[in-house]
């Protein structure tokens, strides 16, 4: 079985070397990575073309910029392997990483094979999720219910190892809403783990998702940061079947986000501040919904008030963030 790695590069001139040295020291030899680069500007390009010269299991992409959904979809457009697997261009992983997916996803006939990961901050400490060693055996439904969770699975795509049948209409989409720029691996999960049948999650750590410094997500705050989260959960609330376990999940995942956008009080232009008006205005229409849907009554309240007094939620949030 030849598994299929990979890898959007973009701007990732001084990780792209130590990112390709422990793809490429996996246990498991039957792999080929894809490396696309998403049309950096610095060195990025030149590095993946002198590593492809001497490393036969490496194909390099080169393309304009377009986002990093749409640089893991060409990727595997052009993937050869019957699974696929997503490694971030700036992230190391564990040698035995793909080797123990893929014998979980044999053993239990899966058409996802999932772990846990390692959070790796500036300062050198570790945080694990959750390196129990627990393994979970899902069905559609359960697979489905545990991504939106979200208290076991997280929504990364860089921790699972997926069939590639499951992308054959994924890669017929062209619709704008598959290529947000936040949020983007839930919503793909979301569309991946819909066309499972069954799942297997074994809660081990070996993917090393390294914050740094100058990461996306300390880089200048977006009107998208804000957005696409919600347009993500929305789609997913709507697209979900009208089972009530699935339905509830989704509904708080919604009312979530749309208290996140809704209650933002950083800095703000005119593009923010009209976002943060429309979450506003989407959570008191979205309450009636949610009060139907929602299992947990603390989860209303809480939504209810952020919908009415957003301002006011926000400062005891805050607080409450600080003592805990």
């Amino acid at each position: 079985m030849k598994i299929s790695i990979i890898i959007p590069f973009y701007n990732l001139e001084k990780y792209a070397g130590k990112t390709l040295e422990s793809v490429f020291a996996q246990t498991y030899g039957n792999i080929e990575v894809v490396a696309v680069d998403d049309g950096s500007a610095d060195g990025t390009g030149k590095i993946l073309n002198e590593y492809a010269a001497h490393e036969n299991r490496l194909r390099v992409i080169h393309k304009q910029n377009e986002g990093v959904s749409k640089a893991r979809l060409d990727g595997v457009k052009a993937a050869s392997g019957e699974y696929i697997g997503f490694v971030d261009g700036d992230d190391l992983i564990d040698s035995d990483m793909y080797e123990r997916l893929l014998i979980n996803a044999l053993k239990y006939d899966a058409d996802i094979s999932h772990c846990g990961y390692r959070m790796i901050r500036p300062d050198g400490t570790t945080e694990y999720y959750y390196n129990t060693g627990e393994v979970i055996l899902q069905d559609n439904r359960q697979g489905i219910y545990d991504l939106l969770d979200g208290s076991k699975i997280e929504p990364s795509v860089c921790n699972k190892l997926f069939h590639k049948n499951l992308f054959h209409s994924l890669l017929q989409k062209s619709d704008a809403d598959l290529f947000l720029k936040n949020n983007e691996d839930l919503l793909m999960n979301y569309r991946l783990f819909k066309g499972s049948k069954k799942n297997v999650y074994e809660d081990f750590c070996p993917y090393q998702y390294i914050v740094r410094e100058n990461s996306a997500s300390k880089a200048s705050f977006s009107v998208n940061k804000l957005s696409d989260p919600v347009k993500a959960a929305n789609i997913i609330f709507n697209d979900v079947e009208n089972d009530q376990r699935l339905k509830s999940v989704a509904a708080r995942l919604y009312g979530i986000k749309l208290v996140s956008a809704a209650t933002y009080t950083g800095k703000k232009d005119a593009e923010i501040s009209s976002a943060v008006k429309s979450a506003r205005r989407e959570l008191k229409l979205f309450l009636p919904a949610y009060k139907s849907h929602t299992i947990r009554k603390s989860d209303l309240v809480k939504t209810a008030f952020a919908a009415y007094f957003p301002s006011l939620y926000s400062v005891i949030h805050a607080f409450y963030l600080r003592l805990k």
